[in-house]
């Protein structure tokens, strides 16, 4: 049986100081060195950048991955901020990439820059980058909204949508609106199952050839 990408435990460790001045600052000064991004659609008022590093260690999620965040230089802090797994897979041959860590504030002065910001790094920024991205196996229910969101705006682009259980390697495509309602409960509601099912959104009809 897959470990789990994460545990919940650690996510609520890592971030639960993210909304404290001093963790945030520590935050931005750490990553304020990055790889500034441009992104698809993302229009960015002055003081305002997105950047990526890859590969930090900093605590104890070390597997391969990198950090994008929203910074903002003026007031140095951190608005928003994703850590990406990249995870090999062998059935599906292929190295999806998952969003395991996503945080954002709810401070009422980068509302304006956040509108949106998560559905179009996912989409135009890690998709297109890397082809196929997996649902965590964590859930929470603001993380099941988001897939759900994702998925429905994925079919309306064209692009593939899957069911997948990495145990039995059950690979199910989701082809339309009607099938995100159904697969539903088989992808987040069984717990004896949950963690072993994860959804797949591609630009590649899977499993690649």
């Amino acid at each position: 049986m897959p470990t789990k990408l994460v545990d919940a435990v650690k996510v609520n460790e890592i971030f639960v100081h993210l909304n404290e001045n001093s963790d945030n600052s520590t935050l931005y000064s750490a990553l304020s060195r990055g790889v500034e991004v441009d992104i698809l659609g993302v229009t960015l008022s002055p003081g305002y950048r997105i950047v990526r590093v890859d590969n930090r260690l900093t605590d104890r999620l070390s597997q391969n991955h990198f950090e994008l965040a929203l910074i903002n230089d003026v007031s140095e802090d951190v608005a928003y901020y994703n850590r990406v797994m990249i995870q090999p897979d062998t059935f599906l041959n292929c190295r999806p990439v998952t969003q395991v860590l996503v945080w954002r504030t709810q401070k009422p002065k980068h509302r304006k820059e956040l509108h949106d910001l998560a559905g179009t790094i996912f989409l135009s920024y890690l998709l297109e980058k890397y082809d196929v991205i997996v649902s965590d196996m964590n859930q929470t229910h603001d993380g099941m909204s988001f897939w759900q969101a994702r998925m429905y705006d994925a079919l309306q682009y064209g692009l593939k949508v899957y069911a997948y259980d990495m145990v039995t390697c059950e690979l199910k495509e989701i082809k339309n609106d009607d099938d995100v309602g159904r697969y539903e409960q088989w992808l987040w509601g069984d717990p004896d199952h949950y963690q072993n099912r994860l959804a797949i959104i591609s630009k590649l009809k899977l499993p690649v050839q």
